[in-house]
């Protein structure tokens, strides 16, 4: 489903990606772990072009995201759902309507944007907050809101750039809960860029470890934990055996 070769991005003399490759099948969940700065952040939102890579090749689906128009992109964004670190919900805005805007701007008929919107909702438990703003929600609520306006439009791919980082640690749970659950479903794939390791040896079919640009190492939980060949590796292990 979508295919990832040598890609680069620098800012001004600092290397961000230093030639990424990484492909992603359909219906696996792919987790990209490191240490801070690293670069997962950027390759996830290299991805759809929401940092414009330097150089390398993006291919979804047959499709080269790196060549295309901004109206083109756009309009293949529409099977793509992004989850940001900050939520970035419209605060104006209801709990409904941050999650039905993105139908309605794609031209959904208000009413079946409404109902849409509501059937995620509820996938998110938050069914019952429709009508609250998002400065009444707890941190975790509010990602859980992201979440459902990323599925809204039913991605075949969806991108989760740290969904729990920004929350406080009594509230990563609720999230984490409302994520593994799409990770059984396995019209989705999903790419997501977490610290979280205890998730990620639940639910990743693969997990990518990055560091200084680069990707050391990926494969299974099982191997990547237990029989970790690179030092990020075996930093992970200690932390699970620590614990």
């Amino acid at each position: 489903m979508l295919k990832v070769s040598d890609l680069k991005k620098s800012y001004g003399s600092h290397e961000v990606l230093k030639g990424i490759n990484l492909n992603v099948a359909t219906g696996e969940t792919v987790v990209i772990m490191g240490p801070s700065g690293c670069g997962k952040s950027t390759l996830i939102r290299c991805i759809n072009r929401l940092t414009e890579p330097d150089s390398g090749k993006i291919i979804y689906k047959g499709i080269e995201i790196d060549q295309l128009k901004e109206k083109e992109l756009l309009e293949l964004r529409k099977n793509m759902g992004f989850v940001f670190q900050n939520f970035n919900l419209i605060h104006r805005l209801t709990v409904l309507q941050n999650v039905m805007l993105g139908l309605v701007k794609w031209g959904w008929d208000r009413e079946q944007a409404e109902t849409r919107a509501l059937k995620v909702l509820e996938q998110v438990e938050l069914r019952d907050f429709v009508h609250a703003r998002p400065a009444d929600l707890s941190g975790g609520q509010m990602q859980r809101v992201a979440i459902a306006r990323a599925l809204a439009i039913n991605p075949d791919l969806m991108l989760l750039d740290e969904p729990t980082a920004s929350l406080d640690p009594i509230l990563v749970g609720e999230v984490l809960k409302v994520m593994e659950e799409l990770t059984v479903q396995k019209d989705k794939s999903l790419l997501i860029v977490t610290h979280e390791v205890a998730f990620a040896r639940r639910v990743a079919n693969r997990i990518v470890l990055m560091d200084q640009g680069v990707i050391v190492e990926e494969g299974s939980p099982q191997n990547i934990f237990e029989n970790p060949q690179s030092w990020v590796g075996r930093r992970y292990k200690e932390m699970i055996e620590y614990h």
